[in-house]
């Protein structure tokens, strides 16, 4: 009798046994009788498990839809990142196709969906591209006519042309100390009467370049590089043979990437706390820029609630507040989550802007 109940107790605890690695195995993943989830989505006892507060009613797999969105390489609620789609749940799925951006009537490098550089990288993703009009994506030179003129004179840094002022900005680097191009535009106090640094923009100026200048930047390409550090580098930085030298790599190195005093004013758009900004990792934003998802939403993050990156929430589905990035009325990009900007638009540091 003894032996019988030693046989049926080790019977039963390799029973147990059993049914917790079984139990193991349908809680991580979907599971074929319980309409079970993906991506991180959480199982809801049998009738389908929900993702982001929308429920399946049934397994999904490989053409299924949530939320109206189909799972393999589509995108969720239509939110994409920089051309990238998400799940969802604010993770990167891959590249969506690249719809081309035009420049005042030109396609250019940053705007054409190739990545010209061979970073792995292409417009709007790449660190390196400045708008639509950037012609350049293997520095932060545009490419275009003139980083400078002979004449030293600058107008908008973002547009499709540079030095004559015809966008009605105006700037000359003979007016700065820190002699961003010492070799042709030296400084002298006081600048000699050819050079052109009002005091204040023309409003002109001010409407035409001022959305096109990237959050940490002023009109005339001066730029807070590194993001955040309160060093300014020129971005049309040339050696003495006259050839682009700044690039995305070499930000904090001043004889590549000259140091620059940025115009103040309307002109100038600082790197605010919640934005996005050339050169900044996403990881820095602080958390608190994020909201916290809407009520109903599932509430169970993935990870169980661990942010990515110091910050990035992962499950919540909702971008960062718009109006902490954007001006009002202007569509926020960049960031899981965030839907794709409308066509001819480019994703500038975390704003859609219309380049023409």
């Amino acid at each position: 009798m003894r032996q019988m109940t030693k046989r049926l107790a080790t019977r039963a605890i390799c029973a147990a046994l059993l049914l917790s690695v079984w139990g193991l195995g349908c809680g991580g993943g979907k599971s074929a009788g319980d309409g079970g989830t993906g991506d991180g989505a959480v199982a809801d006892g049998g009738d389908g498990g929900t993702s982001d507060g929308a429920t399946t009613d049934g397994a999904t797999t490989d053409g299924a839809t949530t939320d109206g969105a189909t799972t393999d390489g589509a995108t969720t609620d239509g939110a994409t990142t920089d051309g990238a789609t998400t799940d969802g749940g604010g993770v990167d799925s891959g590249p969506a196709p690249c719809v081309p951006v035009m420049c005042q009537g030109s396609l250019r490098q940053c705007g054409d969906c190739v990545d010209n550089d061979g970073d792995g990288l292409a417009d709007a993703r790449d660190p390196s591209c400045l708008g639509a009009c950037d012609n350049n994506e293997s520095g932060l030179s545009t490419g275009i006519p003139g980083g400078d003129t002979p004449q030293c004179g600058l107008d908008c840094y973002y547009d499709t042309d540079q030095g004559s002022g015809n966008d009605k900005c105006n700037w000359d680097g003979r007016c700065d100390p820190l002699e961003p191009d010492a070799l042709r535009c030296p400084y002298s106090d006081p600048p000699p009467p050819s050079a052109n640094c009002p005091a204040t923009q023309r409003s002109e100026c001010l409407d035409f370049c001022r959305p096109l200048t990237p959050n940490g930047c002023d009109c005339f390409g001066c730029c807070e590089l590194p993001a955040l550090s309160g060093s300014f580098v020129f971005l049309g930085s040339v050696n003495a043979a006259g050839d682009p030298t700044c690039t995305i790599d070499h930000v904090s190195n001043a004889a590549l990437c000259h140091p620059c005093t940025p115009v103040e004013g309307e002109c100038y758009n600082p790197c605010g706390r919640c934005e996005l900004c050339v050169g900044r990792d996403p990881s820095t934003i602080p958390a608190d820029c994020f909201p916290p998802p809407p009520p109903g939403d599932g509430g169970t993050p993935m990870d169980g609630g661990t942010p990515v990156d110091s910050g990035t929430p992962v499950d919540s589905g909702t971008p960062m507040d718009a109006g902490a990035r954007c001006d009002p009325g202007v569509q926020a990009c960049g960031l899981p989550g965030d839907p794709a900007c409308p066509t001819g638009n480019f994703c500038l540091t975390g704003c859609c802007v219309y380049f023409g």
